[in-house]
């Protein structure tokens, strides 16, 4: 046993001292051999011995770039990761795999131009991340095959399903690599579009635990009960950035990018914003949110290339608008989602959807309606208005809710999903496309006065109706209606 005398040696030979292994990586402070191999460490990287000048020179160069690009000012960051040892010649083929995007961009598809309607961009919320709302599986790794397209399947899939039944199922891509030949091309390319017309035809696809991920393209194997399936799919109007937004507001995107480019390959953290990204698409991933960082707007992007790549798997990539377009590296080209994602076999239905789902029904009138309706009154020049002031809004309807007290003006929902947000002076209550019809047709919206029904939340919720209206409970939430 010893002991280190304090305080004998001087300043000047003082030094700062890190467990090997734990280098910056990244810090030209140190010298690039023991960076290095200190990355070898990190990333358990073993090379015999004639490989590993090979490794280093390439290495180097890959540092270089890494080196000059942050200096830059450029709003994102890049960084070593697990792929330093690759040049991009190398890394891009075998780590995209979008086969086939000039050929589809051409062909006919399945457009949703609702999502073009300016109500519908106006009604999309100014951020989203389904990553908090258990939409979104943990991020996977592709490996050295080219099956992007695959992952960008599932995860729009699982997205999809979870919104819809409260369950989030981690679906497999092993199944599409080695099954789907509907124009795809397992390892060597595919498209989510053909995705998902297979999972429809096939009657589902099998969850991930059933039929793993191996990397190759393999053989088909059988056996496997699908887990879920989806009706069909839309597409996302072409460089359209408002409404992708809007299609992101529903659910995670499948979108294809341009992603060969070294600043991607090294990509660390901040904004993803270079104009030198191209529009040759090149990569499957997928959309699962937006939002804003540092005053700059951004699409936050899961990618296929395991946790260690990227922001723990992700990337920011710069987001413009209809008016203003960015489409970083052709975000808004080719995007695309599934509708009616549903168990593919018969089991329990699914627990009810977070808030209130009972149907309404016509409210009260607030009086004698012979002759024309009169146009709205003072009191009803928003939506969410009290009927028993006036008429509601031409495309409102007045209703009751079952099991709750009083009447509101309704909304329905668009694209079953937003609300008008224009509420009455003084209600602070959010809008939420919240009620169905009992016989599960239209979608209705309410305002959401109170996230729980214990009456001390209750009563709070009574403010944000505003001075008319009041917090009535049900399905453990809170929603205002008007009493007569």
């Amino acid at each position: 046993m010893f002991a280190l005398s304090m305080g004998l040696a001087s300043a000047s030979l003082s030094r700062e001292l890190r467990l090997i292994g734990e280098v910056d990586i990244d810090s030209v402070k140190v010298e690039s051999r023991t960076r290095f191999e200190s990355w070898t460490k990190l990333f358990n990287k073993q090379y015999t011995n004639a490989e590993v000048d090979a490794a280093y020179d390439t290495w180097k160069s890959n540092d270089a770039f890494i080196q000059e690009y942050n200096t830059k000012g450029y709003s994102a960051t890049v960084g070593h990761n697990e792929f330093s040892d690759m040049s991009w010649d190398d890394f891009s083929k075998v780590y995209t795999g979008l086969k086939d995007s000039d050929k589809y961009l051409r062909r006919s598809k399945n457009v949703n131009h609702a999502l073009s309607s300016q109500s519908v961009k106006d009604a999309a919320p100014s951020s989203i991340d389904w990553t908090t709302k258990n939409a979104v599986t943990p991020v996977k790794n592709q490996g050295q095959c080219g099956s992007c397209w695959a992952f960008s399947t599932t995860g729009s899939t699982e997205g999809a399903y979870a919104i819809a039944s409260g369950k989030l199922v981690s679906l497999s891509e092993q199944q599409l690599v080695s099954c789907d030949h509907n124009g795809d091309q397992g390892c060597n390319g595919g498209l989510m579009d053909n995705a998902f017309a297979w999972i429809g035809t096939n009657g589902g696809i099998c969850k991930e635990s059933d039929y793993p991920y191996q990397g190759v393209t393999g053989t088909c194997k059988t056996g496997c009960s699908p887990a879920v399936t989806v009706t069909g799919h839309h597409d996302v109007p072409v460089k359209d950035e408002d409404a992708l937004a809007a299609a992101v507001a529903i659910g995670p995107v499948s979108v294809a990018i341009e992603a060969d480019k070294s600043a991607f390959q090294f990509y660390k953290s901040g904004v993803f914003d270079n104009a030198g990204c191209g529009t040759t698409l090149d990569h499957g991933v997928l959309a699962v949110g937006y939002g804003t960082l540092s005053g700059k707007d951004y699409w936050k992007v899961k990618n296929s290339w395991g946790a260690t790549w990227g922001l723990n798997g992700y990337i920011l990539m710069a987001k413009g608008t209809t008016a203003k377009p960015i489409n970083m590296c052709g975000i808004s080209q080719s995007a695309s989602y599934p509708t009616g994602a549903k168990a593919a076999t018969p089991g329990p239905s699914p627990g009810p959807s977070p808030g209130p789902s009972p149907g309404p029904s016509p409210g009260p009138s607030p009086g004698p309606s012979p002759g024309p309706s009169p146009g709205p009154s003072p009191a009803n020049q928003t939506h969410y208005g009290d009927p028993f002031d006036g008429p509601c809004l031409s495309d409102e309807v007045n209703i009751t809710i079952t099991g709750v007290a009083g009447s509101v003006c309704s909304p329905k929902c668009t694209l079953g999903v937003f609300c008008a947000k224009d509420v009455p002076t003084g209600v602070t209550a959010k809008p939420q496309c919240a009620l169905q019809s009992s016989s599960g047709g239209a979608k209705y919206c309410a305002l959401i006065c109170s996230p729980s029904t214990d009456e001390a939340s209750l009563r709070a919720g009574d403010a944000a109706c505003g001075a008319k209206a009041s917090c009535k409970a049900i399905s453990g939430t809170g929603l205002c209606t008007y009493d007569e």
